[in-house]
């Protein structure tokens, strides 16, 4: 019993080590030295509580109390270790996303254009997909559709293992582009270009959602992708994936 919950648990270790997308693993990373910096700092200050108030509660008898006046060492310690927690965590989190930002060189570039309530992908020779509200939605119960009853014309192709980035902007008001699995999120803003990269490494259909209030059909404003093999990918391109790092055009509507 006590190596199956071992064994579970080192299972979840390597689930949340592998992740299916990138940059999402920096993201969990960030997430569980946060939580375990939060916790042992609840625990340093919430057991000492209780233990000084268990062992000093009132009784009759022992009101009289020592009065400290001061105590340099303690006051060393909890001016320089909040510190370097401080410091620790920012350089890391500054370092984190550094790589969550930057694509990594050679990213194959694709532009992502958002309009109420859609996206608009375009590719470098030309090849579009649009993906609407209506396409997403059960047209009876106004619930989203299972992917697999909605059309492959609305999904928007991307080789697997491959480093994507998206080249943001938009057409009407903001909106903001959410590639669920990796974890990123960008504004695509009217009149600017905005960019964020991911990588999918397992072939399947992800959703991208609007994380930006953007009218009455917000909620409805989603995408899929769908991560192919790379030589599935080059069949419904039409040839081969352009030379890594070529630079795109990008005209402002």
């Amino acid at each position: 019993m006590r190596k199956s919950a071992l064994l579970t648990l080192f299972t979840a270790s390597c689930a949340l080590a592998a992740p299916v997308a990138e940059p999402a693993r920096y993201w969990y990373n960030m997430y569980y030295i946060w939580l375990v910096v939060a916790v042992a700092i609840y625990l340093i200050v919430v057991i000492p509580a209780i233990y000084f108030a268990v062992k000093y509660r009132y009784r009759k008898g022992n009101e009289t109390a020592q009065h400290v006046q001061e105590n340099h060492l303690l006051e060393i310690l909890w001016t320089i270790v909040p510190v370097l927690i401080v410091i620790y965590l920012a350089t890391q989190s500054f370092a984190f996303y550094r790589v969550q930002r930057n694509a990594p060189e050679g990213a194959f570039e694709i532009k992502v254009t958002g309009f109420m309530w859609g996206w608009q992908f375009q590719y470098p020779n030309g090849k579009q997909v649009i993906a609407f509200f209506n396409m997403m939605e059960d047209p009876q119960t106004k619930e989203y559709l299972p992917l697999d009853k909605i059309p492959d014309t609305a999904k928007a192709y991307i080789p697997a293992g491959v480093p994507i980035k998206v080249l943001l902007t938009s057409q009407d008001v903001i909106h903001s582009f959410y590639v669920h699995p990796a974890k990123v999120m960008e504004d695509a803003v009217p009149g600017r270009i905005t960019h964020l990269w991911f990588q999918i490494n397992q072939p399947g259909e992800y959703w991208v959602f609007c994380r930006e209030y953007c009218g009455t059909k917000h909620s409805k404003m989603a995408a899929v992708l769908k991560v192919v093999p790379k030589e599935e990918f080059e069949k419904w391109y039409g040839g081969p994936l352009p030379i890594q790092g070529k630079q795109v055009s990008f005209n402002i509507q």
